[in-house]
């Protein structure tokens, strides 16, 4: 059996729960980009137009049924 206090004897290291991966960061990362209005405007004019459209289609209401055609095919004889 071994001494516990001996003075030469180093504590043995007691099992610590690990964190898992992403709370282990060093320090919080922020975003420092900067976004000017005027970047995503042509996307805001995209959306726009497939809402209008969309809302034209819904207006407009069920594509009738095609029409018979005005002149039926005539048979040509020899």
């Amino acid at each position: 059996m071994g001494y516990p206090n001996h003075p030469g004897r180093m504590e043995r290291p007691t099992a610590k729960p690990q964190l898992p991966a992403f709370c282990r960061t060093r320090a919080l990362r922020s975003l420092n980009g900067t976004c000017r209005a005027g970047a995503s405007l042509p996307l805001l004019y995209v959306l726009l137009a497939l809402q209008l459209s969309t809302v034209l289609l819904v207006l407009a209401g069920p594509v009738p049924p095609a029409a018979a055609p005005l002149l039926q095919q005539v048979e040509s004889r020899p």
